[in-house]
C-alpha cells in the first residue's frame, strides 16, 4: 500500500522545487555572462593624439616681403625694422631698449654688390676651408655647408674673431645662415662672445634655421 503525503508536506514540495530551479537558471545566466566579459575585455580607451609639432609652444614669424616664415622661442620677441631687419631678443622692445646681448638672432637682406661677392665665395670654398680676412680683427671664415631651401642657393658658416690688443683681448663667436633670394642675400646671424655661450645657445639657433620656410 502506497503511503501518501501529508497535506502540508505536498503543499511546501513543488514551491520549494520551482525555487530551486530558478536560483540555477539566474546562477547560469550571471555565470555565462561573466564569462562573456571576461573573454571579451573592454578595449583601451584611445589615447589623445600627440602632437606632430618638433617647435612645440614657439611663436612664428612671418616676412610677407621676401616670402618666408621662421619659428623662435615663445621667451623671445621681435623687433622688425621696416622689411629688411629684424632682431630676435630677449628683451621686450615695448618696455625696453635691447643691449647688444639681448639680441639672440639678427636677420637683414642686402642687394650690395660685396654681399653677394662674399657668399658666391663662401658657397665656392670647401667644405671646412677656413678663409682668414685680414681687418682690424682677425676673423677666420669656416665653411659648414652648402644646402638649399626654397629652391635658393644657401650657405651655413661661422666666424671667429679675435679683436686687437687696443679693444681688448675678447672674441666673437658667429654663426651665419645666408641664402640668395634672386640677388637679394637673406642673412641669418647668432653671435656669442665665449664660446660656452656658443654651445648653449647655437643649438637653438639651428633649431630656429630648421623652420625656415618659403
Amino acid at each position: 500500500m502506497k503511503k501518501a503525503w501529508p497535506a502540508g508536506r505536498q503543499g511546501f514540495t513543488l514551491p520549494f522545487i520551482l525555487i530551486v530551479l530558478a536560483s540555477i537558471l539566474v546562477s547560469g545566466v550571471i555565470y555565462f555572462r561573466f564569462q562573456n566579459k571576461s573573454s571579451n575585455p573592454k578595449a583601451p580607451a584611445a589615447s589623445p593624439p600627440t602632437s606632430t609639432d618638433a617647435y612645440g609652444t614657439w611663436k612664428t614669424y612671418k616676412n610677407t616681403a621676401q616670402g618666408f616664415s621662421i619659428r623662435y622661442p615663445k621667451e623671445w620677441f621681435v623687433k622688425e625694422y621696416g622689411d629688411w631687419a629684424v632682431d630676435f631678443q630677449a628683451a621686450d622692445p615695448k618696455i625696453q631698449e635691447a643691449s647688444p646681448a639681448a639680441v639672440k638672432v639678427r636677420y637683414s637682406i642686402s642687394q650690395d654688390q660685396v654681399d653677394l661677392k662674399e657668399f658666391e665665395k663662401i658657397y665656392k670654398a670647401r667644405v671646412g676651408e677656413d678663409i682668414y680676412e685680414p681687418l682690424d680683427v682677425k676673423s677666420i671664415i669656416n665653411k659648414n655647408k652648402n644646402s638649399e631651401v626654397g629652391g635658393y642657393m644657401t650657405v651655413d658658416y661661422s666666424i671667429n674673431r679675435n679683436f686687437t690688443a687696443l679693444e681688448g683681448p675678447r672674441g666673437e663667436h658667429r654663426h651665419i645662415y645666408e641664402i640668395n633670394k634672386d640677388g637679394t642675400v637673406l642673412k641669418f646671424l647668432a653671435t656669442a662672445q665665449t664660446e660656452d655661450e656658443f654651445k648653449i645657445f647655437d643649438p637653438i639657433f639651428q633649431k630656429m634655421i630648421s623652420s625656415l620656410k618659403f
